[in-house]
């Protein structure tokens, strides 16, 4: 193979591009990562019980933005760190006798 040959095949081939990251960068992105599945769980799992409070309970509009606005103000606490789930679920049994548990993996 001569000289003109092996410069037609080296074009064929694409080189990855090489991209230099710092570690605070990954840190960064990692964290943005996680906050957005938190947010994006979060949002999910809001619009459950404002769909059975909706179905199964009857609340009108104005009901179910009331309790979203709760549950979005609890919600701003816990990030905060006014509050724990620890100390909502302590509350919860006290208050009603109602115990939230989360499933343990093994």
């Amino acid at each position: 193979m001569n000289r003109a040959e092996r410069r037609r095949k080296g074009a064929a081939v694409k080189k990855e591009a090489v991209w230099n990251i710092k570690a605070s960068d990954i840190q960064k992105m990692k964290r943005d990562a996680s906050r957005d599945a938190a947010n994006l769980a979060f949002s999910m799992m809001l619009g459950l019980p404002v769909m059975v409070l909706h179905d199964k309970f009857g609340f009108g509009p104005v009901r179910c933005e009331r309790f979203t606005d709760a549950v979005l103000e609890l919600y701003d606490s816990f990030e905060k760190g006014y509050v724990s789930i620890e100390d909502i679920h302590g509350t919860l049994k006290e208050e009603t006798g109602i115990t939230i548990e989360p499933e343990l993996r093994k």
